[in-house]
């Protein structure tokens, strides 16, 4: 009889403890449950804050776009504590206040871009064109010169080109030339540094040299009226007005409504 009572004990014990093991086992499931719904839901609402961002920082792009800074600007505050860290947000925010005209606040923020991404070559560029503005010049150079030395960077030519008019309000000509034709290297269809060596060469004297980089300039971009333009005031300059004419009459034909056609029309009235 007692071994029936020994026996019948030992079952009880045993099942009792497989039942708590059992209690402490889905105890444990369900707590790996909670911490991984509570993980994801965390995950869910933070990738909805992401999702945020990212749209109020494409609005503020389509702001900018539209010549609406203020606008853009109340975008970029919604999120600015969560924004802190992305390179993206201190561009569009320097963007933003060189439109206001807030060239500090754009330096600054520009500077950020830079810092959290050193490798942000259009941060640089813009960067450099703000501290241009506001006459620091030794540092604008460098930026420009970051921006230039970045291999990623897809469009150099601009850095090269500002620091080309970068050289030209410090008055170093030779400086001029050598990054107007560098920004040329870069991208032969940048019609600016064909009129900026024009320009150049027009204040040394040399009008047929003007001539000579605008009809290069032609060569690659044929329909640029901005390259006609000038072209044809050089051809007037040198007393050459069959070939004014000629193009006058081109850039009515091409664009008739635009700016330069206007001066055209003009140069055309009273030329004989």
């Amino acid at each position: 009889m007692r071994e029936y009572w020994n026996a019948g004990m030992r079952g009880y014990w045993n099942l009792k403890k497989r039942t708590e093991n059992s209690i402490r086992y889905i105890s444990v499931l369900l707590l790996l449950v909670a911490i991984v719904s509570g993980c994801s839901g965390l995950q869910v609402r933070e990738s909805a804050r992401q999702k945020e961002v990212r749209a109020r920082m494409d609005l503020s792009k389509s702001h900018l776009r539209n010549g609406q800074p203020r606008r853009g600007l109340q975008e970029l505050l919604r999120i600015k504590d969560r924004a802190r860290n992305i390179p993206e947000f201190h561009f569009l925010m320097g963007l933003t206040r060189m439109q206001l005209r807030e060239q500090e606040s754009a330096a600054e923020h520009f500077k950020q871009a830079v810092d959290l991404n050193p490798e942000y070559g259009e941060a640089w560029n813009n960067l450099g064109q703000v501290l241009v503005s506001l006459d620091r010049f030794d540092e604008a150079e460098q930026a420009f010169q970051r921006a230039l030395a970045i291999p990623t960077y897809l469009t150099p030519e601009y850095p090269a080109y500002n620091l080309a008019r970068l050289e030209e309000k410090r008055g170093r000509t030779d400086h001029v030339l050598k990054y107007a034709a560098l920004s040329l290297e870069e991208n032969e269809r940048y019609s600016p540094a064909y009129i900026l060596l024009a320009d150049v060469w027009l204040e040394k004297g040399n009008i047929q040299k003007a001539i000579e980089w605008l009809e290069e300039g032609l060569k690659v971009v044929p329909n640029n009226i901005a390259l006609m333009l000038p072209l044809a005031e050089n051809h007037l300059r040198l007393g050459q007005k069959s070939h004014a004419k000629q193009w006058f009459a081109r850039i009515l034909e091409i664009d008739p409504d635009s700016e330069e056609a206007q001066v055209a029309r003009d140069y055309l009235d009273i030329l004989p």
